[in-house]
């Protein structure tokens, strides 16, 4: 879990650890709009909703047309807590997340170890790039005035979200099948966040901290560099926000 000291990790993946996790399953795809619509409807949660009500992809706790098996984004940390509870479930753990991203060996992406833009949803694939962004003023210019911005605006839902639907991507399947563990969106996990954790972290079933201030998320997305979308990179979010990027998959337990 993690990268080593030295490598291309960014410092809250260090040091890198052996961990054992205990046997648990994992949706082998993204919640989609048309799963969550189920239990909106059925429970009376509230609906997925953007803070600018005008780039909202719902109506009338519906989901709008074309959508349905696109990941359902729009939803907060305690919006997915409650989904997977409704079904008897939970939110994996950083570490089972890792786990089933990058399998037992290692692997920087969930297909291999070499990037390629053509297996995942992400600011590259958009790009066409071969070879990544450079740095974070040539992203930005991509996504601000650049060709991302016009991409957007003629291909993203409502001129502006760029998910695809639910496993788009069949050759970047992980080792254990599970589907866009890489890009489309980010997803949220469990835990809290906190950069320094894996310099103690228990090395059997971490939970995360014990307390903090913003949650863990997962893969990178549809607005991510291929940096983002390596197995072992950590993202982070408040409980309460709702980004156009974010989504989920729920766990269990396996006994």
């Amino acid at each position: 879990m993690g990268n080593p000291v030295g490598s291309d990790g960014l410092p809250d993946e260090q040091p890198q650890r052996l961990v054992y996790i205990a046997p648990f399953w994992i949706d082998r795809y993204e919640i989609t709009n048309d799963a969550y619509a189920q239990f909106v409807q059925t429970t009376g949660h509230r609906a997925p909703a953007h803070s600018n009500p005008a780039s909202t992809l719902w109506e009338n706790n519906t989901p709008i047309s074309g959508i349905s098996i696109h990941p359902v984004v729009n939803v907060s940390w305690e919006d997915a807590v409650a989904y997977c509870a409704w079904l008897g479930k939970r939110l994996p753990t950083e570490a089972e997340w890792e786990k089933a991203a990058r399998g037992a060996d290692g692997r920087r992406y969930p297909w291999g170890n070499e990037w390629d833009f053509r297996k995942a949803n992400s600011a590259s694939y958009w790009a066409g790039r071969t070879i990544d962004f450079q740095s974070g003023a040539d992203w930005d210019a991509f996504w601000v005035n650049g060709e991302g911005a016009k991409i957007s605006k003629e291909k993203g839902i409502k001129g502006e979200v760029l998910t695809m639907p639910v496993a788009s991507f069949l050759e970047s399947a992980s080792p254990y099948g599970l589907h866009d563990m890489a890009g489309n969106v980010a997803e949220w996990v469990q835990d809290w966040y906190n950069p320094n954790y894996y310099r103690d972290a228990p090395l059997s079933d971490p939970q995360g901290p014990p307390r903090g201030a913003i949650k863990a998320m997962r893969g990178g997305s549809w607005l991510k560099p291929a940096i983002s979308l390596r197995t072992s990179d950590r993202d982070w979010g408040t409980m309460d926000s709702r980004p156009s990027g974010t989504g989920f998959r729920c766990a269990k337990d396996a006994f």
